[in-house]
């Protein structure tokens, strides 16, 4: 039934508000040759005027998206039910671009240079 229900709509959100998912933990990625696979992720997600809530998520991921322990995702989440999430995808950046990033950002340290995003933000950590 919850398939037929969000194909009908009845399954909107009462009171949607963009806001933010933390990757607690994540499963890998293990379909080779397929563009899409199941990811479980560990999330706490939070809006303003919605409290922190812990979410465990199963859902399809494309592979050029997946989640990684650490980041932040965007979503939308219904104030009414903090349960309700919808990840935005469409502004996830790309696997492969945040591990390039992140790996220049670790060479850099490890150079003894600042940290790309230290004059971004003051010279703290993000």
């Amino acid at each position: 039934m919850g398939l037929f229900n969000k194909l009908l709509g009845g399954d909107r959100m009462t009171d949607p508000v963009r806001g933010q998912a933390h990757v607690v933990a994540c499963s890998g990625y293990h379909s080779e040759g397929s563009i899409w696979a199941k990811c479980r992720m560990q999330l706490v997600v939070s809006a303003e005027g919605v409290p922190a809530t812990s979410l465990d998520e199963r859902m399809l991921v494309h592979r050029s998206k997946w989640p990684s322990a650490g980041i932040t995702l965007p979503i939308t989440i219904d104030r009414a039910n903090p349960r309700k999430v919808k990840i935005e995808w469409d502004e996830v950046q790309d696997s492969g671009e945040r591990a390039a990033q992140s790996a220049e950002a670790i060479a850099a340290m490890m150079r003894g240079e600042p940290a790309p995003w230290a004059e971004a933000h003051g010279g703290t950590d993000p």
